[in-house]
């Protein structure tokens, strides 16, 4: 991976939403405000991918938002229940919940690239936040993203490498998805959905080694694209 270098994200395709459908709810305690901030920045990721959240119902797999105080997730999809939490205070709300959300459609931070040292000198490699991901965990594809939503900005714990052009841009804004993000998110979720289903998936079915992919319809543009209805792909075609 290494050299194939925009944003990372995580490598097995069992941790992936099916069919980029990520059903969601919000805990009791969380505000309107809140969940408004929230349920824009969705529309914001689904505007530009065939991701799409959907209000839970009785899906087994889901997650909760909740405020605890502070804006975090897992990245990907865990199994059952999972918590993303959003709070108040913070400048930029909307892109804060971008990046959240964008963790748990399996998207890493950008500064944890596996050829991260190329570009960024890291002073707090113990904290999780900043760790270099290992390129047997993750994939990667394109440039490296100064301007990605899913990097920190620069602080004392992290610059810019030596010799290493900074971008005219903000390091670090919480404003919008930017191109590579974009890039990145129809790549984990491209418009053909090609996820393990729950009678297919590696460990549970010896019958057989294939994935199912089903169409995907999100735009004018996917529909004139996508002709056939379904294909069927062998797992090591999807890494």
């Amino acid at each position: 991976m290494g050299e194939l270098n925009s944003d990372v994200y995580i490598r097995d395709p069992h941790m992936l939403w099916q069919n980029g459908i990520i059903p969601y709810e919000f805990n009791n305690k969380v505000i309107d405000n809140l969940r408004q901030y929230v349920e824009i920045a969705m529309k914001e990721i689904s505007k530009v991918s065939s991701i799409r959240f959907v209000k839970r119902t009785d899906q087994l797999h889901f997650i909760e938002i909740v405020d605890k105080g502070d804006y975090w997730s897992s990245v990907g999809k865990q199994g059952g229940k999972q918590e993303l939490s959003v709070t108040t205070g913070w400048q930029n709300p909307v892109g804060s919940a971008i990046h959240e959300l964008l963790h748990s459609c399996g998207m890493f931070h950008e500064h944890s690239r596996p050829v991260k040292d190329k570009y960024v000198v890291v002073r707090r490699n113990g904290d999780c936040n900043y760790k270099k991901l290992k390129s047997s965990n993750v994939k990667s594809y394109f440039k490296y993203d100064f301007e990605s939503i899913m990097h920190y900005p620069l602080t004392l714990c992290m610059d810019v490498k030596p010799g290493v052009k900074k971008p005219n841009s903000k390091i670090g804004q919480r404003v919008k998805l930017s191109k590579g993000d974009i890039k990145a998110i129809n790549k984990l979720y491209p418009s053909w959905s090609c996820l393990p289903t729950q009678d297919n998936q590696r460990g549970r079915s010896g019958k057989t080694n294939t994935l199912k992919c089903q169409k995907k319809v999100f735009t004018v543009r996917c529909r004139k694209e996508i002709k056939r209805k379904k294909r069927i792909i062998s797992i090591k075609d999807y890494y």
